[in-house]
């Protein structure tokens, strides 16, 4: 398994893996993004091509996800590079239970290391009770549960580096 920073010529690529995990979700009775949130034209608006990251595994794309420096739709007091932040982390189900999620999260925290960062955060929808034990069997800390009132509540975590 390998993971990159994406350039230009991946916009495509992000764009596919985004959309199958879309249809992947709705076979499951799931929801996560849709469709127009996830088009390059709508993600570009809020990030560049530097932060997104690419997944590989033999040579095929299976998943990606996006860190930034500053989040203040979530983080309502942080400072721009107080910290990292990841966000539209996506696996393709067909390398699911394979540990990359893990590798992933382990590659976050090694990248905030690796920026000098004291702490890395991330947020999730208060209900999604998996994803949130996931995230803290990896060590991350529930910090406070908020109500953005975007109509859901949403758990914020941190991991102390």
């Amino acid at each position: 398994m390998q993971i990159r920073q994406a350039k230009n010529q991946d916009i495509e690529i992000i764009e596919t893996l985004y959309f199958n995990k879309i249809e992947q979700l709705a076979q499951q009775g799931l929801r996560q993004w849709e469709k127009e949130e996830v088009t390059w034209k709508e993600m570009s608006q809020e990030y560049d091509i530097s932060n997104f990251y690419l997944v590989y595994q033999k040579d095929k794309a299976v998943g990606a996800f996006v860190i930034i420096d500053y989040d203040p739709t979530y983080w309502l007091e942080d400072q721009p590079q107080e910290a990292l932040y990841i966000h539209k982390v996506m696996v393709d189900d067909s390398v699911k239970k394979q540990g990359i999620s893990d590798a992933i999260l382990t590659f976050f925290k090694e990248e905030g290391k690796r920026r000098g960062y004291p702490v890395v955060k991330l947020d999730v929808r208060e209900h999604k009770e998996k994803l949130r034990s996931f995230y803290e069997r990896n060590g991350f800390k529930l910090v406070r549960i908020v109500d953005l009132h975007k109509g859901y509540l949403t758990a914020l975590y941190e991991y102390r580096l």
